[in-house]
């Protein structure tokens, strides 16, 4: 039995079929299902019912799939420390990311870990805080920066706050809202589209009792992508939502921010998450530092 066995194993399990699992793991897929086949002998026991194009894992496969899950795991720290005392010449960095905090930092820190440590494989997923703590948890990505209003208590998890940015509404040049006197009202806003990311609930409550409308909260469009939110604003007359922090988020350096009346001290509420008791990656340890650089200094961690 081999870790790349076990390896494939997961595989087949996060894709639910042997082609989207080969694909995954760079194999054919007669390839995969021999590494399968190979495991199953060495453990002298059915893991894997195949039919129909269906894979369902036996009572044994459920049980050598969750202690595999544990032994990669392991296998990947101990991979961790090694780096920690070799540098970043090798390695790899699985970074998550809210929405509001891939349009402040992704491209920024994105550009700024390439341009420092070229050989370093990174990959960055946007998600809602829920997501990312559940891949966290399942060791997925190695850390996420969201908005933690909304994340329960959760053994396990260090919560490491960000500085607070400022929250702004953001149109196009010369639209009609910026001939209204300032601030305008959020009824002013809703004469026009509003769109932005799914909000914490705590900021959507805030929003509801400041509209007092049952029809509908203060967004008709939801998005969660920056690009998206960016095009609206500049083509359909739309106000947008984002973060205002000059410099950092590309997506509004075109567009003019709308003072709304009653929002002017909305502030994101970032954190920085990672597993607690679990030594981080030499990569991570430099992704931390850098967006320090970008943001400011963390806060003392705290356990969820």
């Amino acid at each position: 039995m081999q870790l790349r066995h076990l390896q494939h194993l997961i595989a087949l399990a996060e894709q639910g079929s042997f082609g989207r699992a080969a694909q995954a793991v760079h194999l054919s897929q007669p390839a995969l299902s021999r590494s399968i086949d190979a495991l199953e002998q060495a453990l002298k026991a059915r893991l894997v019912d195949r039919a129909y194009g269906t894979v369902r894992f036996t009572q044994a496969g459920e049980l050598v799939l969750a202690r595999a899950r544990e032994l990669v795991a392991d296998a990947r720290q101990i991979q961790r420390e090694v780096q920690q005392l070799e540098g970043l010449t090798l390695g790899s960095l699985n970074v998550g990311l809210g929405p509001f905090a891939a349009g402040l930092l992704g491209r920024a820190a994105l550009s700024l870990m390439t341009q420092r440590h070229p050989q370093l494989l990174m990959r960055m997923e946007v998600a809602d805080t829920p997501t990312l703590s559940e891949r966290l948890h399942r060791r997925q990505i190695d850390l996420f920066i969201a908005d933690t209003r909304d994340l329960k208590k959760q053994p396990g998890l260090k919560l490491a706050r960000l500085p607070n940015v400022p929250v702004s509404f953001f149109v196009r040049p010369r639209h009609p809202l910026l001939r209204q006197p300032a601030p305008v009202t959020l009824e002013q806003l809703m004469d026009y589209p509003v769109a932005g990311p799914n909000l914490p609930a705590e900021v959507a409550a805030h929003f509801d009792r400041q509209i007092r409308r049952t029809d509908r909260g203060v967004f008709n469009v939801t998005c969660d992508d920056a690009d998206t939110l960016r095009h609206l604003a500049l083509t359909a007359h739309a106000v947008i939502l984002a973060p205002h922090a000059p410099g950092l988020a590309p997506e509004t350096a075109a567009l003019a921010p709308l003072p709304v009346a009653g929002l002017s001290r909305m502030r994101t509420h970032y954190s920085l998450v990672t597993l607690a008791g679990r030594t981080p990656s030499a990569a991570a340890t430099v992704y931390t530092r850098l967006v320090t650089e970008l943001l400011g200094p963390v806060q003392q961690p705290a356990r969820a």
